[in-house]
């Protein structure tokens, strides 16, 4: 559905708009001379996509992880059913993608770098590369695993949970580990900066740490764009949600966007809201997407029907200013 729901326009009218109004004001590369929208939270749409395969309509129980977009294109990773949804942001027409990844594999992030998806399998601490240069949604698309050279993470719940490239030539990745450490020494967050080699990543610099208030807050969902490294960063079970940059240098937070409460409302609708896919379209739209169901290892090829629907929200820019 492509206009803001009814029933949020009451419940919307406390929210403000939040914004970022100038470049000094967060942490970028020095190369790009860029501000950062301005969101109208006020004018949230929830987004429902047409797929020709009844299995990924949104109330199946999909597990949407990773989300990034390629100018108005977005890619969603269905957790734990090997699929790739590409999704048209503006017919919202999608299909599916089949990949050919290693049994059990858990999907978060993705991104896109030469014509290559990337995808972490947080299960196996692996990052998959898929060719999805091709049109065609018929047939399995195999998937390369990269190596990790200069990092050792390991696989399980609580591991590789998102990744970003930034596309201008570089082959820079950043590389995300939602969380480490324990209530007694303290949790930290670490994103690793990389760089793709042909059949690897490497470490190309040093890691950023970030430091976590508890250990039921972690950072999810990495996203590049125009000199700028978002993240979204949550507390469990969905008490906090906010949309952060991270400096590039330092590994510093700065909070650009509160979703709480808006995020929280989206239950009452019948919307899952544990949100772990962020991404921003040309048009400076910011894009979230949420993990609509909690399961164990899945032998199944699709997935069930759920109770909670897969929320996809577009949250509009009131303006930004960019000069490329």
């Amino acid at each position: 559905m492509n206009r803001p729901h009814d029933r949020w326009a009451v419940i919307l009218t406390v929210v403000m708009v939040i914004s970022v109004s100038a470049c000094r004001s967060v942490p970028q590369d020095p190369t790009t001379a860029c501000a950062l929208p301005v969101w109208a939270v006020d004018g949230a749409e929830f987004k429902e996509w047409s797929v020709t395969d009844p299995d990924f309509t949104q109330d199946r129980a999909l597990e949407g992880s990773g989300m990034v977009a390629s100018d108005f294109t977005l890619y969603i990773t269905s957790e734990k059913y090997h699929r790739l949804l590409r999704i048209d942001a503006k017919s919202l027409d999608a299909e599916v993608l089949d990949l050919a990844v290693p049994k059990h594999s858990e999907l978060e992030g993705v991104t896109l770098l030469d014509g290559k998806a990337l995808l972490c399998d947080e299960a196996h601490a692996a990052v998959l590369a898929v060719d999805i240069d091709s049109v065609s949604s018929h047939g399995r698309h195999g998937a390369v695993e990269l190596g990790l050279h200069g990092i050792e993470v390991a696989g399980g719940k609580v591991g590789l949970e998102g990744i970003t490239a930034v596309n201008d030539g570089s082959h820079r990745v950043f590389l995300l580990l939602e969380r480490s450490g324990n209530e007694s020494e303290g949790c930290t967050s670490t994103v690793f900066p990389m760089r793709r080699s042909e059949d690897h990543l490497e470490v190309a610099g040093t890691p950023l740490y970030v430091a976590l208030e508890d250990c039921n807050w972690r950072l999810t969902a990495l996203q590049w764009w125009k000199g700028s490294l978002f993240a979204l960063k949550t507390r469990y079970p969905g008490t906090r949600y906010e949309v952060v940059v991270v400096d590039t240098v330092t590994g510093e937070l700065t909070k650009v966007l509160e979703l709480t409460d808006i995020l929280n409302g989206v239950r009452r609708e019948g919307w899952g809201n544990n949100v772990e896919g962020l991404t921003i379209t040309p048009d400076g739209a910011l894009w979230l997407l949420s993990d609509n169901a909690v399961t164990g290892v899945i032998d199944d090829d699709t997935p069930p029907v759920a109770q909670d629907k897969t929320l996809l929200m577009r949250i509009p820019a009131v303006e930004f200013e960019c000069i490329d």
